[in-house]
């Protein structure tokens, strides 16, 4: 491989990159092919596939769009607080992409090494996981995710440049790892979003239903999504190839302010709206910054499914709130009870 191609990889390494893979900027058939098969099998979410296609061909995002850099880092390095992984997904937890993290610091930087070659970039413009199949770093189980040997516990960054380069032989095919017949990961799912292999109702998946305040959970929904508040790791959780995986074996980067002491449901409840806007919303931010409201939905639902009898004052005290919604999922919570 020429030294160009090397150097970009050693580059990837020395900032904490676990592997680094080269792919030309064609289009991701299949990914266009799955996102079709999802918008057949569940119509009702074909509007969020279709928002997904622009992804495929990058060429028509980037017309100058020649080759897609794409690296791969581990997060299950970090020891996860007490409690928390229970309310939010642990990748949230160690969100890379936060600007205080050095994930984010590395990140910045090897964009900036390229930039210095030479090179145009757009960031994260391509279907990540599907790049980093394509390009030899791993595998799709099941669950959708991506997974190396040492399990699912990774993210991706994708740079499309302007240059052609040496690439490895693409991966002709998505690539499957599961053992034949096992479907843990399915049969864990609580609300059905994942249904068969490598395929998934958006509008009824856990982690999508908690960032989306214009999606109505519907009442049948409410007590599958148990105390998840962020996110969603149970299909993970179960999967025999992430088992023992977690290292645990460096503290989580330092937070301006104590997770453990800001989420908990008491405290997340009697938030007021500047408080939410200036401690939870730019941490959590696919949430919008007048969408408060949504959070303490999510935490009067997580409340009923822990305990409906213990916190059946917070539910009465929510029926008074400004918001409708928040009413209506106190109305819901205290029928609880029963």
């Amino acid at each position: 491989m020429a030294s160009l191609e090397n150097g970009i990889k050693e580059k990837a390494r020395q900032l904490g990159y676990e592997a680094c893979g080269i792919i030309a900027a064609g289009i991701f058939e299949e990914f266009l092919t799955q996102l079709n098969t999802r918008s057949e099998l569940f119509p009702h979410a074909k509007p969020f596939y279709d928002n997904l296609r622009k992804l495929a061909i990058p060429k028509q995002q980037i017309d100058w769009a020649k080759s897609v850099i794409v690296c791969v880092r581990r997060y299950d390095k970090y020891r996860i607080p007490d409690g928390l992984d229970r309310l939010i997904g642990k990748v949230f937890l160690c969100d890379g992409r936060l600007n205080y993290s050095q994930e984010y610091k590395n990140n910045v930087a090897f964009e900036e090494y390229l930039q210095q070659l030479g090179f145009r970039t757009v960031t994260n413009a391509v279907p990540a996981r599907w790049a980093a199949v394509k390009a030899g770093l791993g595998k799709f189980r099941n669950n959708n995710f991506l997974y190396r040997e040492q399990g699912s516990w990774v993210w991706v960054d994708t740079w499309v440049v302007d240059k052609g380069l040496e690439v490895q032989p693409a991966v002709d095919s998505p690539q499957f790892s599961c053992p034949e017949g096992c479907q843990k990961c399915i049969k864990a799912c609580p609300t059905g979003a994942l249904s068969a292999p490598l395929t998934m109702d958006a509008t009824k998946c856990i982690a999508c239903r908690t960032f989306r305040s214009e999606l109505k959970v519907e009442e049948s929904l409410l007590e599958k999504m148990g105390t998840w508040l962020y996110g969603c790791d149970i299909c993970q959780n179960v999967c025999p190839a992430n088992a023992n995986t977690w290292q645990e074996n460096e503290s989580c980067f330092e937070e301006p302010l104590s997770l453990p002491e800001l989420i908990t449901l008491e405290k997340l409840f009697s938030l007021d709206d500047s408080t939410y806007r200036t401690n939870i919303q730019p941490r959590f931010w696919y949430i919008n910054a007048e969408d408060g409201w949504f959070w303490k939905c999510k935490v009067i639902r997580a409340m009923a499914n822990e305990d409906a009898q213990k916190y059946q004052d917070y539910f009465l005290q929510a029926l008074n709130d400004s918001h409708e919604e928040v009413k209506k999922m106190a109305r819901w919570a205290l029928r609880r009870r029963q």
